[in-house]
């Protein structure tokens, strides 16, 4: 055998004068393998440098192994985060997994679906763009067999699904209620995109923290923007308008649009740094470095996001739960108050 040539089960069992079977089980520990036997086999694969072919034992399990992730944006820290949780679960159960990014449109979320079905993953994890309300690309893996985790973006639209979720609806009310208790009354909102129905939580957190506290509501204290930066420092404007009705607090959707807020804020001649307590959903690493950080981040424990949409798939891969018995996975945030 030359040495660029695999050792193959069937080399081992000729050089041991034993059967394929016999070697195949020695090399897993069967039990009904005697010790030396067990021993030889396991010590000339050693020697011979012997590796298993994972193709050919995924062909007889009928599995490729492999985990398909679509997401919009591995720039958005969220996202990055919630991979390490995912991959981290994967290897230890043995699966790879195959990223596909949408940058949150729905055609590159098709293509990066029908790529994953040719692939012949065995689950897919999505977290939907933006602009998805049909989910005939994503149904078709369920309708054979693979089973679909959504997370962390809630799929409204589709209502039969298995989804894990950052509870974020607890982390807008708990950061709400924090201002309330530091005597704010007149507390802005400034949330993503306002037709897109994955935001809604926030606002509805928002929402009841003011009406279970007292705090009268005032639509000019809500704005929205669609995450690029003029459309944000358009909505800020759109706050802070009213010398009357001006904010003293902010929750923000998310932590780089608070940034670009905050910066225009403390860019305007009549604003003092102490002036507006704003806080944020994302606890970038980086706010221990700022001079002037927000009051407090919702820290939305992406790790665990990823760790829970990732278990929930490979329970439904392995059948220990019904494909159609849909579950949801809430993971709680935490107010994290920068000292």
């Amino acid at each position: 055998m030359t040495n660029n040539t695999p050792v193959t089960l069937k080399f081992l069992a000729e050089k041991l004068k034993m059967s394929v079977s016999t070697v195949s089980k020695a090399l897993n520990n069967y039990p009904t393998i005697n010790a030396y036997t067990r021993q030889r086999v396991q010590e000339m694969a050693r020697d011979l440098h012997f590796t298993p072919n994972k193709s050919a034992i995924n062909l007889k399990e009928k599995k490729s192994r492999i985990i398909g992730v679509i997401l919009p944006n591995l720039l958005d820290h969220f996202f990055t985060r919630s991979i390490y949780g995912i991959e981290q679960f994967a290897t230890q159960n043995g699966y790879n997994v195959i990223i596909s990014q949408s940058h949150d449109e729905l055609e590159k979320e098709i293509q990066s679906a029908n790529m994953l079905l040719r692939s012949r993953v065995d689950g897919l994890i999505v977290a939907i763009s933006k602009h998805t309300q049909d989910f005939t690309h994503l149904n078709q893996f369920e309708n054979i067999g693979i089973p679909v985790v959504y997370y962390t973006r809630n799929p409204s639209f589709n209502l039969n699904c298995h989804k894990v979720l950052c509870n974020t609806f607890q982390g807008c009310y708990q950061a709400t209620k924090f201002l309330i208790d530091r005597g704010h009354q007149k507390i802005a909102y400034l949330g993503g995109p306002k037709m897109i129905n994955f935001t809604h939580d926030r606002f509805n957190g928002y929402i009841n923290a003011l009406k279970d506290n007292q705090v009268p509501f005032s639509s000019e204290l809500v704005a929205y923007t669609d995450f690029d930066k003029e459309n944000t420092i358009s909505a800020i404007k759109n706050l802070f308008t009213y010398p009357e009705n001006k904010p003293t607090a902010l929750v923000a959707f998310k932590e780089p649009i608070l940034f670009d807020a905050m910066k225009y804020l403390r860019s305007t001649k009549h604003f003092k740094t102490n002036e507006v307590e704003c806080i944020g959903f994302g606890n970038t690493s980086f706010i221990s470095y700022l001079d002037s950080p927000p009051i407090a981040s919702i820290e939305e424990n992406p790790e665990s996001v990823g760790e829970n949409a990732i278990a929930l798939l490979i329970q439904l891969i392995n059948k220990e739960i019904d494909i159609h018995n849909y579950k949801k996975v809430m993971v709680d945030c935490m107010l994290i108050v920068h000292g």
